[in-house]
């Protein structure tokens, strides 16, 4: 197995857990750049875990989450993520969405969202 296919089954695996920050913890490089479709761009790995936290503490109630297998390609892969979460202040949201990886030196360098 490839380090790029043993690193994607293992964010698959920690994120279908709720595990987000171990995943970026574990897995992501310093350097890492997170890319959201609005084009809000957090650099660095403290960056892009503060942003993962808020999210994650703003979450009142969890109702579905669904992360496909990885597809991989090279230092590529992507997921598709569901995610279905009561947000304070705001209700109920629905997710669906693209999540493309790159790998650099063995750890994710960058992670761009679609929806």
């Amino acid at each position: 197995m490839t380090v790029v296919k043993q690193v994607a089954n293992t964010l698959v695996q920690l994120c279908r857990e709720w595990k987000f920050p171990e995943a970026q913890a574990t897995l992501f490089h310093e350097d890492a750049v997170n890319v959201e479709p609005d084009g809000r761009i957090a650099t660095g790995l403290p960056a892009i875990m503060a942003k993962e936290r808020l999210f994650l503490d703003n979450i009142e109630e969890r109702h579905l989450l669904e992360i496909s297998d990885p597809i991989v390609a090279d230092d590529y892969f992507a997921i598709q993520l569901l995610m279905d979460v009561t947000i304070k202040g705001i209700g109920r949201r629905t997710r669906n969405e693209l999540c493309i990886y790159h790998l650099k030196e063995d750890k994710i360098i960058r992670e761009q969202f679609f929806y």
